[in-house]
């Protein structure tokens, strides 16, 4: 025999022995696929969804009539069909196992004929149909490790209910998502927020009275999404009159299987002309479109703004209602002992002292603050409040801030003004510092400032003397746009001011931002100080000498 004709026999021999064997696996693959209970080919067609789960995490699931999610069950498909004719023995879980899984990434295939398939994705794959007891792990070496990479990529953390804005102006759209919703249908409600919670209108759960539903939609593949315009009139309360919206603080409510309320402010239609306010050093810098900027001084020394905290709410720019009307030109108007409406009566925005909320339109909106008295000014905490007037803060550094209407920086006007304006603090005459009569020892460090006519002291020497703290912190490069998020803030200037000081005397904190041409000790001027912390300065010019008087409290 030829060496041709022994080389054709063999090829038939291999090739009837591979016969052989699929032969053999058609047949017995089925068998096996019956004893595990696992499906030896599975299709697109046959999955109607796929859910991912660990430990109490929610992850989005993925469905086959999606477009989108299609191609992805697909390829995890491919690799099931080759993991499961790679499968060991049965490897049953015990209880503490059983238990342990709950810990484990799993895939669950929800098949269209009620059955589901889970992979749980430890030490390799392991699968199982209904039961852990019957789990056979995959032995393929690489099949598993494609299969288990590939299901890792596909565990998306569900985002729950989430809205594309926060705040909101009437006549503005607002966009509702959901996913993860096991619920046919959700519901939408409007809701005032009132705080605190113990007001008997406002009990939970929702729909209270004062809910507002604004639409019930259909969850389809366990996600919505819905847009609608926020008007006066919208929605319909419970007993089936038509509701209405007005400027304050809301809830938004998403009431399915679960319930979702996310705090959204409603703000009037707008916004107002620019506009931008600078206290600078007891000067005022107002500017207005087409007007230019005026330069004015400072009426009253306690009308100068502060970036403090009291009584643990959280550092917050506060302003005196002198300031907030003079110069911020927002009317404010006396309705009762220490209470106060600001802004245009339809606004409805009223102030009461020793509160630390606003009632805007019937709703209760957080202060951060509470309104009180300093120096004989009236003064608010005005971070959480200046929105509704379409004004910003940004703090330029010490003695420096600006209020912002409708602008996104110092127009170039306001900045050359303020650089033109720059006056460097002379020393003076030496200046005596006393506190209550007790010397502080500043011999030397205390002056008088002969262009602005104040006492300036070394921050923490002084401080420390009254029985304060100072504590430095720097800010990390790109902090401003961390900071701009905050009600309080936008970018205080950049990468201008590279850090801040916070003062705590009492309750009370006092933080001053720190430019890099401050070199040296940094000085502040004692009435600021004076100011934050509620003392009051008695001024002895003949003797060069000036008193602190602790305030109430601190004696």
């Amino acid at each position: 025999m030829s060496m041709q004709s022994r080389r054709s026999n063999a090829r038939r021999l291999w090739l009837a022995w591979v016969a052989a064997v699929l032969y053999c696996w058609l047949l017995v693959a089925p068998a096996l696929a019956q004893n595990t209970g696992l499906p030896p080919v599975l299709t697109p067609d046959e999955v109607e969804r796929v859910d991912f789960t660990r430990s109490d995490v929610g992850f989005r699931s993925l469905f086959s009539d999606l477009p989108g999610d299609r191609p992805k069950i697909e390829r995890l498909l491919n690799l099931y069909n080759r993991a499961v004719a790679n499968l060991g023995p049965e490897e049953p879980w015990d209880a503490d196992g059983i238990a342990a899984l709950w810990f484990m990434p799993r895939v669950h295939l929800m098949l269209t004929d009620g059955r589901h398939i889970t992979l749980v994705l430890h030490n390799g794959v392991t699968l199982y149909a209904d039961t852990p007891e019957r789990s056979r792990r995959v032995t393929d070496p690489e099949v598993s490790a494609e299969l288990s990479e590939l299901a890792s990529s596909y565990f998306l953390p569900a985002e729950g209910v989430t809205v594309d804005r926060r705040t909101v102006r009437i006549g503005q759209t607002v966009t509702v998502r959901g996913d993860n919703l096991q619920a046919k249908e959700v519901q939408l409600f409007l809701m005032p927020s009132y705080w605190p919670r113990s007001i008997p209108s406002a009990p939970a759960p929702y729909p209270v009275p004062e809910a507002l539903l604004v639409a019930t939609v259909p969850v389809t593949d366990h996600r919505f999404t819905y847009t609608f315009t926020v008007i006066e009139e919208m929605g319909r309360r419970l007993n089936g009159s038509p509701g209405k919206v007005g400027p304050g603080a809301w809830e938004l409510v998403v009431k399915g299987d679960a319930e979702w309320a996310i705090p959204m402010t409603i703000l009037p239609p707008g916004p107002a002309e620019p506009r931008a306010v600078v206290y600078d050093r007891e000067r005022v810098l107002t500017w207005d479109e087409g007007e230019g900027v005026r330069i004015d001084t400072l009426v009253h020394p306690a009308d100068r703004p502060l970036l403090v905290e009291t009584g643990g709410h959280g550092v917050s720019t506060y302003i005196s209602l002198d300031f907030l009307q003079r110069w911020l030109e927002i009317p404010v108007v006396p309705v009762g002992p220490h209470r106060y409406r600001i802004g245009p009566p339809e606004l409805g925005l009223t102030v009461e002292a020793g509160e630390d909320y606003a009632r805007v339109s019937g709703t209760m909106f957080k202060l951060g603050g509470v309104l009180e008295q300093q120096s004989g000014r009236w003064r608010l905490p005005w971070s959480g409040l200046g929105f509704f007037f379409d004004y910003r803060v940004q703090w330029l550094g010490p003695e420096r801030v600006a209020f912002l209407r409708n602008l996104n920086g110092l127009p170039a006007e306001v900045q050359e003004a303020l650089a033109s304006g720059a006056l460097a603090s002379a020393r003076g005459r030496p200046i005596t510092v006393t506190l209550a009569g007790r010397d502080l020892h500043l011999a030397g460090q205390a002056y008088l400032d002969p262009g602005r006519n104040r006492v300036m002291v070394p921050l923490r020497t002084t401080v420390e003397a009254l029985g304060g703290r100072v504590e430095w912190f720097p800010l990390n490069p790109g902090w401003e746009r961390t900071a701009a998020g905050h009600n309080y803030g936008m970018p205080p200037t950049g990468g201008e001011i590279d850090s801040y000081v916070d003062v705590t005397l009492g309750d009370r904190l006092w933080r001053v931002y720190l430019t890099p041409d401050m070199a040296g000790p940094t000085v502040v001027p004692l009435r600021d100080l004076a100011l934050a912390f509620s003392y009051e300065l008695v001024w002895n010019g003949t003797a060069g000498r000036v008193d602190i008087l602790p305030a109430i409290g601190l004696r």
